[in-house]
């Protein structure tokens, strides 16, 4: 499940959170910087409980339980050059590419730049549409 917000401060990964997170059979892969105090950082420090308003407006504290990893070196804010150098580096060859983030049409125009060069399925989902990962 990939899902904003990636500190943890809000959005549909809260939700996601609280129903993985005392399960030690899923992981968190943070692939952000996370900043000082967030719920992210303090998870990234090793932080064990966390108390947590449910949608019914409740606090919940939630044992985290599942593995906690950390990819250095990605970043939301590349440029179109750097995320094509980035893709370069896979191997055996990416089957999928997945374009998720940025504005419709620079997305689209991404997606075919990827299909020219990668001769490779690219994906450029709608908001809230959902792509099965084999």
């Amino acid at each position: 499940i990939m899902a904003t917000s990636g500190m943890l401060e809000g959005g549909p990964v809260i939700e996601y959170f609280t129903q993985l997170a005392e399960d030690k059979k899923n992981t968190i892969v943070f692939v952000s910087y996370q900043i000082e105090g967030t719920l992210g950082s303090r998870i990234l420090k090793g932080v064990k409980e966390v108390s947590m308003l449910t949608s019914e407006g409740k606090m919940r504290v939630i044992r985290l339980r599942m593995n906690v990893e950390y990819i250095k070196g990605f970043s939301g804010h590349s440029d179109r050059r750097e995320l094509m150098k980035y893709l370069q580096k896979f191997s055996p060859k990416l089957e999928r590419i997945i374009v998720c983030h940025g504005e419709r049409s620079k997305a689209l125009s991404f997606a075919e730049a990827l299909r020219k060069r990668f001769k490779t399925e690219v994906l450029v989902p709608e908001v809230l549409e959902t792509v099965r990962l084999k």
